[in-house]
């Protein structure tokens, strides 16, 4: 039951993270193509989690194979339907990244996740 929940959270702060203003100024991602959105999220994670260069390469690939799902499905009008298929994509995405990443990495992974969603909620917030 925690690994689920910790799927559907860790899903939950990707679609947080892809979310982010770069991203947000046109609906689907922007004119940013899905190697440069995971030339950048690769880059973000080999400095916060110290990637090696073979776990770099593999953390790549990963990102560019779920940009453009990740770019179509936030482009789907239903909410709802938005929502489920950004977390299936996420959830899967997950599953590739826990067999690259080292369990502390994957930790340390979740916890920048988590940090973005919580800076993004009080930029969010109006007082």
């Amino acid at each position: 039951m925690t690994r689920l929940i910790q799927k559907i959270s860790f899903g939950f702060l990707w679609i947080l993270m892809l979310n982010s203003p770069s991203f947000a100024q046109q609906p689907g991602g922007g004119g940013i193509s899905a190697e440069d959105r995971a030339k950048r999220q690769t880059e973000m994670m080999r400095d916060e989690l110290k990637l090696n260069q073979e776990q770099e390469k593999k953390v790549y690939a990963v990102n560019f194979k779920y940009a453009d799902q990740i770019k179509d499905a936030r482009a789907i009008a239903d909410t709802s339907s938005r929502r489920k298929s950004l977390e299936s994509i996420n959830m899967k995405k997950n599953d590739e990244f826990k067999k690259i990443l080292t369990v502390d990495q994957f930790k340390a992974y979740l916890k920048m996740v988590a940090d973005m969603r919580a800076k993004r909620q009080q930029g969010g917030q109006h007082n």
